[in-house]
């Protein structure tokens, strides 16, 4: 018991709220499991947790692709792109190319997704003009029918990509260096898998999709903006980081926080009462999506500070979650 005392002190107040906010999610999440995971055997329109399943293949292929790519092909491509910095030790020289591999990967994987996604959806009644959007353009209509929505084929399909995906990459995250960034991460990660399965086992598919897009948009060009970071020129940095500083608060800060949270809430007036669990359900979603957008909150001041640096000090730009500088 002393051990874990010692070992929490030495943590900083800001890992120790990620850890306290992981902590107070999960007796929330075992408690809304029974309920969630028997909705399709009360009411036929519920998708059935089997449905999820499919994103195990998603999983295994994500997982020997990061092997395949991260750790050999997209190494060599840094070893010929990566800068030459004097300063840098081999080591430090050898984290960015590191660096650069995995950061190419996600990159490809949501440069492919966020389109996929917007293209599956983009002519359904409730795909907002935000995520450019050709219906009727009306988030209401997330709720039509709710919670008796009919599932679709491509809502289904779309959730198992990304949840295959995301699992690995929080089982990826898991086994990694334990960084100033670690445990913000690692709330990040939970709060997105128990996003994404319980949004789905409670016929929350339609608002599911529009957060996962929404975040697949900014994600793109966050991975594209870490890997251009260590180039010869800093011109495509300066330009994707300036990109990233526009499409991270309009879509993660001023979408989901002004319009898609609000829409979101609006769930609670549709659920049966005699729904089982549904309130406790629907707070946990609603804190999920809280806690998602204090992060971005949170790492939006990073992005920020790093255009304040290129700014007045016109040097390369440092990604704040990095090591090795």
């Amino acid at each position: 018991m002393s051990d874990i005392s010692f070992g929490w002190s030495k943590l900083s107040k800001h890992d120790q709220v990620n850890i306290l906010q992981i902590l107070l999610i999960l007796p929330f999440v075992l408690i809304c499991i029974p309920s969630s995971f028997s909705r399709s055997k009360q009411y036929d329109t519920f998708p059935s947790p089997i449905n999820l399943l499919f994103a195990i293949p998603q999983f295994i292929i994500i997982y020997i692709l990061r092997v395949i790519l991260v750790e050999n092909i997209f190494l060599k491509l840094g070893e010929k792109v990566v800068v030459h910095k004097p300063q840098w030790t081999e080591e430090v020289r050898q984290v960015r190319i590191q660096r650069f591999s995995v950061c190419f990967f996600k990159m490809l994987y949501f440069f492919i997704t966020a389109p996929l996604g917007v293209g599956f959806f983009r002519n359904e009644d409730w795909f907002p003009a935000q995520l450019f959007g050709q219906g009727k353009q009306d988030l209401e209509y997330m709720w039509e029918d709710f919670p008796f929505q009919l599932p679709t084929w491509r809502i289904t399909f779309f959730y198992c990509w990304e949840l295959g995906y995301h699992f690995h990459s929080l089982v990826y995250h898991m086994q990694s260096e334990k960084r100033n960034d670690y445990f913000e991460n690692l709330l990040h990660h939970v709060a997105t898998v128990f996003l994404i399965v319980f949004s789905y086992l409670n016929n929350c598919g339609r608002c599911g999709c529009l957060i996962l897009i929404l975040h697949d948009i900014v994600d793109a060009i966050m991975y594209l903006a870490k890997s251009v970071n260590d180039l010869k020129t800093q011109i495509p940095a300066y330009i994707s980081f300036s990109l990233l500083a526009v499409s991270f608060p309009r879509f993660r800060i001023y979408f989901l926080g002004w319009y898609l949270i609000p829409a979101a809430g609006g769930c609670i007036k549709y659920v049966p009462d005699d729904l089982p669990g549904g309130f406790l359900v629907y707070c946990l979603i609603m804190s999920l999506l809280c806690i998602l957008l204090l992060l971005h909150i949170y790492w939006f001041t990073l992005i920020l500070k790093m255009v304040y640096k290129i700014i007045t000090e016109r040097g390369r730009i440092a990604d704040p979650h990095t090591i090795g500088n």
